[in-house]
């Protein structure tokens, strides 16, 4: 794979995930490459690359096309995320946080307390509440030092902000995927972040996993119930 080729799909997968390439939209392989001013191998190479990350799909009659999703699909990858999240929180337990990642998990709880101990919960609130989330669990993440469990969970996280037009979020962004949660199920995510971030310390590995695992499904359960609400 070279590296005109991982240039190339990283273009293409923030088009994909923030909307602008839409779903069932066919990538042809001509225009691409002129519009990239490459030719048609690195634009081919990249296709396959974004394939591989279930992005987009291939079939002998239409080439490659932008993978639509269902609720159904986004439910399975929290599933999935719960379970390997559970396993990075568990690796942290056992490895010990660094001074560095657990000043910076400090850093976003007491600013969590504040959002939610405040009088507002707006646009700018929840924008900033999601931020903070991602940063939160990207620490974890990435304090487990496996690169590999990284990367799967990566793509888990990047599902719930690719819906196809049947779920009429087509265009939608992680900002707009974090509007779907209420304030409760705020207050409720702080009071996870909170014994997880106490179990981490306390070396307890079980614990921490199982903790992870039933924040990351309560998500899924909160996505569910408000997308019911605002969109069925």
């Amino acid at each position: 794979m070279t590296t005109r080729a991982h240039e190339i799909a990283d273009v293409l997968r923030q088009k994909i995930i923030c909307g602008e390439l839409e779903p069932d939209l066919h990538l042809q392989e001509v225009p691409l490459a002129s519009n990239f001013g490459t030719s048609r191998t690195p634009i081919r190479e990249a296709l396959r690359l974004l394939e591989n990350e279930n992005l987009v799909v291939y079939s002998a009659n239409r080439g490659f096309v932008v993978r639509s999703y269902s609720l159904e699909d986004i439910k399975h990858a929290f599933d999935v995320r719960a379970t390997l999240e559970g396993m990075a929180c568990r690796l942290v337990a056992e490895i010990g946080l660094s001074a560095r990642h657990d000043q910076t998990m400090k850093d976003c709880l007491e600013r969590m307390e504040e959002i939610v101990g405040g009088e507002r919960w707006e646009e700018r609130q929840k924008h900033e509440w999601f931020e903070l989330n991602y940063r939160f669990h990207q620490t974890i993440i990435v304090a487990s030092g496996n690169k590999l469990l990284a990367d799967l969970i990566v793509q888990t996280q990047r599902l719930p902000n690719i819906f196809d037009e049947r779920q009429r979020l087509q265009h939608a962004t992680a900002n707009q995927i974090s509007l779907l949660f209420s304030f409760e199920d705020t207050k409720n995510s702080l009071r996870d972040h909170i014994e997880i971030v106490s179990s981490l310390r306390g070396r307890q590995g079980s614990r921490a996993e199982s903790l992870m695992r039933e924040h990351i499904l309560r998500s899924r359960l909160a996505i569910e119930r408000r997308f019911d609400k605002v969109f069925g």
